[in-house]
């Protein structure tokens, strides 16, 4: 899902021959559950107080046992300005920057498999590789019970 539709088209392009389906549209009004939801780049544009939305829509669509990838900006490369002081300057200075711990702060009802610093590619390398990009996966966790298999909230 990509609000770009000239991004569809190159993921398009891109992935010929395997079972991935793209779709135009706006993210927050995502429906269904999937097992994988993947944010290049939208992430770290939003201002603090539509993380609520994000983290309602990963809930709502995030399959349990599914996974959440993420690729955003480190502190480095975004505004490392704190939440409060966003909203006194006008605009978020090309995107907000993390730490590895507020990702985990802002991501904490969900497992970490992975998180680290993206390795730099050099520019004529087929994968896509910016040192100043975190890239990062959790899981969402399933509880069994006696009654089945219902989503848990992490342990």
């Amino acid at each position: 899902m990509d609000i770009s539709a000239t991004a569809i088209r190159w993921a398009t392009e891109r992935s010929e021959g395997l079972d991935v389906r793209f779709r135009h549209g706006d993210a927050f009004a995502t429906e269904g559950s999937y097992d994988l939801v993947y944010d290049s780049g939208c992430f770290h544009h939003l201002p603090p107080h539509r993380r609520i939305g994000y983290l309602a829509l990963l809930d709502r669509v995030l399959a349990p046992g599914g996974h959440f990838a993420l690729t955003c900006f480190t502190a480095e490369e975004g505004t490392a300005t704190p939440d409060a002081d966003l909203y006194r300057q006008s605009g978020l200075s090309g995107g907000v920057g993390y730490s590895p711990d507020d990702l985990r702060w802002i991501f904490q009802d969900l497992t970490e498999v992975d998180l680290r610093r993206m390795t730099e590619e050099p520019p004529d390398s087929p994968a896509f590789g910016k040192s100043f990009l975190w890239t990062a996966l959790f899981r969402k966790e399933v509880q069994r019970t006696d009654a089945g298999v219902r989503q848990a909230e992490k342990p």
